[in-house]
């Protein structure tokens, strides 16, 4: 273990109530602790993380509420806890806490270079509706169509040499399909709008921590190498949301990061959403509260965090296609995040063995109970796993912390590790 330091603590729960320990301070952790102190609020609850606050992906994001293809995630999982956080949303639009939560109603527009059809959520919205080819044409009008079919040759033979469906990252996003279309695009040919939501990250991120802190919920900041120096500790329960970091901590080899890089200007003639449909990347603009985002990136397997000039151009000048008032906006920075991206979202409760817990402190150069000298020997650890929601963090986490939160008062009163599934699959591991 690392040398810890206190950010937040409290101890004011009765002796005997269950302890929980919850890993990672991103949306989904900070969700998680909440949604579970909500049910079990006698329980003394933990937060450890090596980060907190603007050092985080969750912190960046625009927010905007849209669900779309999640790698191998069914999609009848995705529709359902896209639901369940679509209406924990509209009920804090509704609420005296908005503006602190940073969520706001929100008209968008997605663009297309191929017919789409509905997507699985189409229900879930209010508004929903096709776009008329008038409203295409619009948005089409300043597009450089002949650079977009000249470059649709080189990105679909790159798309079909490496296409696969866990690099899914947003709607539109530069497979085959798109890259085919364009190579004779000369305009967007199919679109459809709805009312949805903005949650921005930071502000939604800041709610959540106060929500804990007035439930007396720790926040401590603390880096771990392996699980095993949780061992011995006493914890009834460990929560793991630790997002992409699960790669190395577990470690789990189906992680993987999802570089997205942004720019932030100011802009505040625009009030809408537009997700632009290119053969590579999806364009989109998302207004905030104090600035309007521009993106993005899905690069999987890139590691980068610093922003590179190529795909700064790339954002700014889509987005002055799509949006040409766009160029009388004040460029405000840029920001690069790194997605927790993974072959499955990973919703499970797993009992580690002490010879598991050994064999990982041994594989990470650990001391098995380094954490509490004089143990003696190693215990079991009673996990659930709440990981892998690539950049769907704000879409998802409400609706997966309630399934994370079913499986841990399942593991508290002594049931068996299992994994969410759909019915009828199989319940093998995530």
């Amino acid at each position: 273990m690392i040398a810890h330091t206190l950010h937040k603590q409290h101890n004011s729960k009765p002796r005997g109530s269950p302890r929980i320990c919850i890993l990672g301070a991103g949306v989904n952790g900070l969700a998680t602790a909440l949604r579970l102190q909500q049910a079990l609020p006698s329980a003394r609850l933990t937060i450890y993380a090596d980060k907190f606050g603007s050092d985080l992906t969750s912190h960046g994001a625009a927010g905007v509420w849209q669900p779309y293809k999640l790698s191998e995630t069914p999609e009848v999982l995705t529709h359902r806890w896209g639901a369940e956080t679509f209406t924990h949303l509209m009920e804090l639009v509704h609420s005296s806490e908005a503006v602190q939560a940073g969520v706001e109603p929100m008209y968008c527009n997605s663009l297309f270079l191929a017919e789409e059809p509905d997507p699985f959520w189409a229900s879930t919205v209010s508004g929903f509706q096709r776009m008329r080819e008038t409203d295409l044409a619009l948005f089409s009008k300043h597009v450089d169509w002949p650079s977009i079919q000249a470059a649709a040759a080189v990105a679909a033979a790159a798309a079909a040499s490496s296409y696969s469906p866990t690099d899914s990252c947003g709607p539109g996003d530069g497979s085959i399909d798109a890259a085919t279309a364009a190579e004779n695009a000369t305009a967007f040919v199919d679109g459809y709008s709805f009312n949805t939501v903005v949650c921005e990250g930071r502000l939604y991120m800041r709610w959540l921590c106060n929500q804990l802190d007035a439930a007396g919920v720790t926040q401590q900041q603390r880096r771990l190498r392996c699980l095993s120096e949780l061992a011995g500790e006493g914890w009834d329960l460990v929560i793991n949301c630790c997002g992409l970091g699960s790669r190395d901590l577990l470690p789990d080899p189906h992680c993987y990061p999802i570089r997205g890089q942004i720019m932030r200007v100011r802009a505040p003639w625009v009030s809408q959403c537009v997700f632009a449909e290119f053969p590579d990347e999806t364009s989109y603009i998302i207004p905030n509260r104090e600035w309007v985002v521009l993106g993005g990136t899905g690069q999987v397997g890139n590691f980068s965090s610093s922003m590179a000039l190529a795909d700064a151009e790339k954002i700014a000048g889509r987005a002055l296609q799509v949006v040409p008032s766009l160029a009388h906006a004040e460029l405000l920075d840029h920001w690069v995040g790194l997605r927790p991206g993974r072959v499955r979202l990973r919703l499970e409760a797993e009992v580690m063995s002490p010879l598991a817990l050994a064999a990982a402190a041994e594989a990470a150069g650990v001391e098995p109970g380094s954490s509490t000298p004089g143990s003696g020997r190693l215990e079991e650890l009673r996990l659930v796993h709440n990981y892998g929601h690539g950049g769907s963090g704000l879409t998802l986490a409400w609706g997966t912390a309630g399934d994370a939160v079913q499986l841990a008062l399942s593991m508290l009163q002594g049931g068996a590790p299992g994994v969410v599934c759909v019915p009828g699959e199989r319940a093998a591991k995530a």
